[in-house]
């Protein structure tokens, strides 16, 4: 299915994540269970081929031919999200993803729970 509204990218995330896409087809966010003190993770991976899209992938367009594709699972505790791509007072820069259905973090910030 085509997202349009279901959660929101940036246009600094959509142009941090073109720019690490590295000539993929699209990028897969997904959850990874089981992961950090907080139980789960965000997992961003390139999609060298079309044959490495799942049939059943979310997809939001970040560009005319990159897109970010979410299993169909993931994207209901995705749902409402905002991805974007911050740089802080200290000029660290990373991507951040705002969610509200995450119940928890983890002190470090890169697991969650939901």
């Amino acid at each position: 299915m085509k997202l349009t509204t279901e959660i929101t990218v940036t246009d600094a995330a959509k142009a941090y994540l073109t720019t690490i896409s590295g000539g993929a087809v699209g990028l897969r966010l997904s959850i990874r269970g089981g992961k950090g003190c907080g139980g789960n993770e965000y997992d961003l991976k390139p999609l060298a081929t079309v044959d490495d899209v799942d049939v059943g992938d979310d997809v939001f367009p970040l560009t005319d031919v990159l897109g970010l594709y979410i299993p169909a699972f993931d994207m209901l505790k995705l749902f409402g999200a905002k991805i974007d791509y911050i740089e802080d007072h200290l000029g660290n820069r990373r991507l951040d993803i705002s969610n509200p259905n995450e119940t928890g973090k983890c002190g470090c910030g890169k697991s969650v729970t939901f």
